[in-house]
């Protein structure tokens, strides 16, 4: 099995689980395997993609794509983004488009 580099924020002993724009922690490179990171990074894009399989017209618009922006933890787990405070610092965007 492969690896990647990834720059992350390690965890705190009484954290589970950091990610990279946590506050006052120690950040290092940690080589994550790639198929962890595959299999998560494949369950979020299924369920996003379930997300807004209904959304594909609102009032007189049409959705054409749909950005998120994703982080990667110590552990090789990905997470959703989820405040515009955070965005572009770090983080890995997926765009989908029809």
């Amino acid at each position: 099995m492969g690896t990647i580099p990834f720059l992350v924020s390690l965890p705190d002993e009484d954290e589970q689980v950091k990610g990279i724009f946590s506050t006052d922690t120690d950040i290092a490179v940690r080589d994550l395997p790639t198929e962890r990171l595959r299999e998560n990074l494949n369950k979020v894009c299924h369920e996003v993609a379930s997300l807004v399989s209904d959304v594909k017209k609102v009032g007189s618009f049409q959705l054409k794509q749909v950005t998120i922006q994703v982080e990667v933890t110590a552990e090789g787990g990905i997470e959703l983004i989820g405040t515009a405070k955070l965005g572009g610092k770090g983080a890995i965007t997926l765009t989908f488009s029809e």
